[in-house]
């Protein structure tokens, strides 16, 4: 397998993965491990590639150099999806040291219990390969210490899971992938909404991420997407989110959506019984009202919602306004316990839940539609902070 050129000297020398295991959320696209090698008087690889894929790594790192030159090995992410196939490269590259932090080496030795030489490093830290020189920062995310390296005279940023998407292409750079953004904009919200700030870099020009592609052509304006949407930012948009058994908070949803729509605001209606989470979240996310509807159950709110209202909560997002119904054909209203599920979310609740027994009649579905254009209007007047 053929290593690709990001630069003079720089490789990537992945892996891609089309039907990946199911190791976390928005993988159904695929995705890529991203391995990068740096040939210089010094060699060094930047994170290696999942096991079962070592042999892929191993055969585009033969196509650029000779693997047994290799001089460091720069764990950033000590990951398994990152470091499974670490024991079978070691066997190749005898003479590598392992640069990563203290905490990682931990972890790589308690995964994989090699007897390896490790050259441990902090924050600030340089390692000089000839022409290019190395430097280290240690971040920290989702309770996991990593370390970002730099390549100073390349002004490239090998980011970690930062700027990273899953998807599985056989393109390697931004130039050539459309609506990248999205792929990325997904990763984010299903991985890094934790993420309160950007580590300083003062010049950087390409990034390269532990998955998906590189960015070059787009490397300032993802940094500043990310930096919007580290602030929770939002659109003037509405979002309906619904599960129905008879049609009833069906037809609810629905003459609220026309609501909406009828003041000009954008609408998005959603039935989570036939989307997947990760979607689902990638919407709310970009929206600034979140409109749910609840139909019968017998735990009173389905577990799907529960998934939903859990995830939800995890997103940390404010200034948003949320409007509850239902239609429900058992004695009691789920409603309540939708209230106290919601409670901790953050958000500004818009009027009082309208509830509907049974099935919503001509009259209930003017009052739906009612309750969407005031919930439109108020999305167009509302500014996120």
């Amino acid at each position: 397998m053929k290593s690709f050129n990001l630069k003079e000297g720089i490789f990537w020398v992945g892996a891609i993965d089309y039907n990946p295991p199911i190791f976390g959320p928005s993988l159904s696209k695929g995705t890529t491990y991203n391995s990068y090698l740096i040939s210089d008087e010094k060699t060094a690889l930047i994170d290696t590639v999942k096991h079962g894929f070592t042999q892929e790594l191993v055969s585009r790192i033969s196509d650029a150099i000779d693997i047994s030159k290799i001089d460091y090995i720069v764990i950033g992410n000590y990951q398994m999806d990152h470091t499974g196939s670490l024991p079978f490269l070691m066997k190749r590259a005898k003479n590598a040291k392992i640069v990563t932090t203290e905490g990682s080496k931990k972890a790589i030795e308690k995964y994989h219990g090699g007897q390896w030489e490790f050259e441990i490093v902090s924050d600030g830290d340089l390692i000089n390969l000839g022409r290019t020189t190395l430097l280290f920062r240690e971040f920290k995310l989702n309770d996991c210490d990593l370390l970002l390296t730099y390549s100073v005279e390349n002004k490239i940023l090998f980011s970690g899971d930062l700027f990273s998407q899953h998807i599985a292409t056989t393109e390697r750079t931004d130039i050539d992938i459309k609506n990248l953004e999205s792929d990325a904009l997904s990763y984010f919200v299903n991985y890094l909404t934790t993420l309160s700030k950007l580590p300083s870099f003062k010049d950087v020009k390409i990034l390269a991420p532990n998955h998906g592609a590189v960015w070059i052509k787009d490397a300032k304006n993802i940094i500043q997407k990310y930096e919007d949407w580290i602030k929770r930012e939002s659109k003037n948009k509405a979002i309906i989110i619904y599960g129905s058994t008879w049609r009833g908070t069906e037809k609810m949803a629905y003459a609220i959506a026309d609501g909406i729509g009828s003041v000009g605001t954008e609408i998005e209606v959603i039935n989570y019984e036939n989307s997947n989470l990760e979607d689902i979240l990638v919407k709310v996310f970009e929206s600034k009202s979140i409109v749910i509807g609840c139909p019968s159950s017998n735990y009173g709110v389905p577990f799907e919602l529960y998934k939903i209202l859990y995830s939800l909560k995890q997103l940390n997002l404010n200034n948003r306004l949320l409007m509850l119904f239902s239609c429900y054909h058992f004695k009691e209203s789920p409603i309540p316990l939708l209230l106290g599920l919601t409670s901790d979310l953050g958000f500004e609740l818009f009027e009082s839940p309208l509830e509907i027994q049974y099935m919503p009649d001509e009259e209930e579905i003017g009052i739906c539609f009612e309750l969407g254009r005031k919930i439109g209007e108020k999305t167009k007047s509302n500014k996120s902070k």
